[in-house]
């Protein structure tokens, strides 16, 4: 109890005040004259190495001796030796700086988001793609940089980007200006997903009108919904209703149900980079027929990483947007 009172009164001359008070005695400079001493054995270098004069380097150590109470070193005509008291001094001495190194550098990078947290919402796959290629980009650069992924529906991840708990949200569409600062990070084509042996998987590319009549499969989560709106739009016109079915289940398990022959899908350009049993990719509509995806953040968020994130962002939608067909090149993962 009585340790207790002592810490807990600082001003009234207990030990925690005492060394508040050497504290405010002290600088790190002191303690690299007295290291730069030790390792060296003499005032002199060590003045040379601190770029200190040598009456400067004497008159820090000679503090740090009033404020221990005993002497740290014998002097001598040939230079200076710890003593016992010393090399006890100098093991907690040399902890203290680079315990202190260590905190400037963690700061450092957190600052510089070298080090700290990414939170990623995400309605979009990373099989291949500029979305994708930004990730494994920046995972590569700040591999000490721990990301968080979230998937969920439009409207929560929207809203855990507003309360700080997600830093980007990346989404089809392009984002309204409450919700932030956005970039579209890459426009896509729209494939349809077919059983192998559909009669339309010998085309290498579909219109819209090829498409009419068949049975469309789609998640009842996100994207699900707004795949369904984009078939509407696009076959309605056509004068007749399509047949679309929504499954509560993962776009994985649709794609099964897919290779099973229940029906075909859309899938935007980046997830024809994922194989599925039975399951080939078909781009449809016109060439220049394309789908946005954007990155939306936070303009007050002042996290390090995340601006890193969306300057790397931007180096690859300018890519992206230079080459729009070199994503549609790429193998077709077909079996």
């Amino acid at each position: 109890m009585a340790i207790g009172r002592e810490c807990s009164d600082p001003i009234s001359g207990d030990s925690c005040g005492n060394i508040n008070r050497v504290i405010r005695k002290l600088d790190m400079t002191d303690f690299a004259c007295f290291l730069a001493v030790g390792e060296s054995g003499s005032f002199r270098k060590a003045a040379v190495k601190t770029g200190l004069g040598q009456s400067a380097v004497s008159r820090r150590i000679q503090k740090l001796e009033d404020l221990a109470g005993v002497s740290l070193f014998e002097r001598h005509r040939t230079g200076a030796t710890l003593t016992p008291a010393g090399w006890a001094f100098a093991e907690h001495a040399r902890s203290l700086v680079c315990n202190l190194q260590e905190a400037i550098d963690c700061a450092h990078n957190a600052g510089t988001g070298q080090h700290g947290q990414l939170g990623l919402g995400i309605i979009a796959s990373l099989s291949q793609g500029p979305i994708r290629d930004v990730i494994a980009e920046f995972f590569a650069k700040h591999p000490n940089v721990e990301f968080r992924f979230v998937e969920g529906e439009r409207s929560e991840l929207v809203t855990m980007l507003s309360h700080r708990r997600l830093d980007v949200v990346i989404a089809s569409g392009e984002f309204a200006s409450e919700h932030g600062d956005s970039l579209v990070i890459s426009e896509e084509r729209i494939h349809a997903a077919m059983p192998e042996q559909h009669k339309l998987s010998s085309r290498s590319k579909l219109s819209w009108g090829d498409l009419y009549g068949e049975h469309f499969l789609v998640s009842a989560d996100e994207p699900g919904p707004e795949i369904h709106e984009y078939i509407i739009r696009r076959l309605a016109d056509l004068g007749r209703r399509p047949c679309v079915t929504r499954y509560r289940i993962c776009r994985e398990g649709l794609m099964n149900l897919i290779g099973l022959g229940l029906g075909v899908g859309l899938v935007a350009e980046h997830w024809c980079g994922v194989s599925y049993p039975s399951v080939v990719f078909r781009p449809v509509g016109y060439h220049k027929e394309r789908v946005p995806f954007s990155v939306v953040w936070r303009p007050e968020n002042d996290n390090p990483a995340l601006r890193r994130f969306v300057s790397l962002a931007r180096v690859h939608a300018k890519k992206a947007a230079a080459f729009p067909s070199a994503a549609s090149q790429r193998p077709d993962p077909s079996p």
